[in-house]
């Protein structure tokens, strides 16, 4: 099957691990035979030299694209707007700080085309703090319970079909912009596979997860999504 991607790669303060991430994405695509493919960068307001490291690498490969954010616009609007702008088969996002493993990438780009969905899930969750780990499984078993599935990870680097994923409505760009996409697209049908994701050592920063207003907005996100999908039974017509 040949395989056509479109790579999304946030950045914000990444001016030393973007260039690495866009050749890690690079050498994971020529490993898996994949030529047709575009990668959408977005600066997302950074206050370091990210933004001139992505026109740099702009200016050096024709297949990427830059967007430049003049405010900090979050993980969530950046994956939204790049599924917007995506035109290839399948799109997906690879976070800017080259934390991915490539083991994951090549999970990925091999599970494309065996459904509408990949969804990837962390294997070594033990890397992560207690905190984090209780969060994760605390928020996975509400989502399952609530709308009837068996996911084990809502919150990774999806993959979607491209046509299927720009039908979906996104009311959120906070924390749970995915769960919201992956809980309106496999309640109308959408197939899914998942595979495994290795989760390296987070270097720097502490997640943001933890606060209040965050910990608000998904709250309320999850109480419109099941209102929605469950009471008033909405539908995406994917076909």
């Amino acid at each position: 099957m040949n395989k056509s991607v479109s790579i999304i790669i946030p950045a914000y303060n990444e001016e030393k691990k973007l260039a690495p991430t866009v050749n890690f994405v690079l050498a994971g695509l020529n490993k898996n035979g994949i030529s047709d493919f575009e990668i959408l960068i977005f600066n997302d307001a950074s206050t370091d030299r990210t933004g001139e490291v992505a026109d740099e690498l702009a200016k050096k490969y024709p297949q990427i694209q830059i967007v430049h954010n003049h405010k900090n616009m979050n993980l969530g609007f950046n994956f939204v707007r790049g599924i917007e702008l995506a035109v290839k088969e399948f799109v997906g996002m690879v976070p800017g700080d080259n934390e991915m493993d490539p083991e994951t990438l090549d999970n990925v780009f091999n599970a494309l085309g065996k459904s509408d969905i990949v969804v990837t899930y962390i294997q070594n969750t033990k890397v992560r703090p207690w905190g984090r780990r209780l969060l994760s499984v605390t928020y996975t078993t509400i989502i399952n319970t609530a709308f009837g599935f068996k996911m084990r990870y809502y919150n990774g680097c999806c993959f979607f079909k491209t046509a299927m994923v720009k039908k979906v409505p996104v009311s959120t760009h906070g924390f749970a912009y995915m769960m919201e996409i992956l809980v309106k697209l496999l309640k109308s049908g959408a197939t899914f596979v998942e595979v495994p994701m290795v989760n390296r050592v987070r270097e720097k920063g502490a997640t943001k997860a933890f606060r209040l207003k965050n910990i608000i907005s998904v709250f309320k996100t999850f109480l419109t999504l099941f209102w929605e999908v469950q009471i008033l039974r909405k539908r995406i017509k994917l076909e």
